[in-house]
C-alpha cells in the first residue's frame, strides 16, 4: 500500500509540476531550466517500482495509482486557476 501512495503522491506532484514547466516556458523564465532538471528527478519512483513489479495484477494496481495522482494534481491546478 504504502508504494501506491508514493507513485500517487509522485505523479500529483509531477502533474502540477509539468504545468509550472509550461508556464515558465511560456513567461521565458530562466526558472525553466530548473523545471527540466527537476522532471526526471521527480520520476525515478515510477521507474523503480515499474522495473520490481512482476505481474500484471500489480502493474494495473501502479497505473491506476498514476492515475488517480494524475487527476489530483491536474484538479489542483484547474482549482488553483479559478481561485
Amino acid at each position: 500500500m504504502k508504494k501506491y501512495l508514493i507513485i500517487c503522491g509522485c505523479s500529483c506532484v509531477l502533474e502540477i509540476a509539468s504545468t509550472l514547466y509550461i508556464t515558465t516556458i511560456s513567461d521565458k523564465s530562466p526558472l525553466m531550466m530548473l523545471m527540466a532538471f527537476l522532471g526526471p528527478l521527480l520520476n525515478l519512483p515510477f521507474g523503480g517500482y515499474m522495473v520490481e513489479t512482476k505481474t500484471w495484477e500489480e502493474r494495473i494496481k501502479l497505473a491506476l495509482a498514476l492515475g488517480f495522482g494524475y487527476l489530483w494534481g491536474a484538479a489542483i491546478v484547474y482549482f488553483a486557476t479559478i481561485i
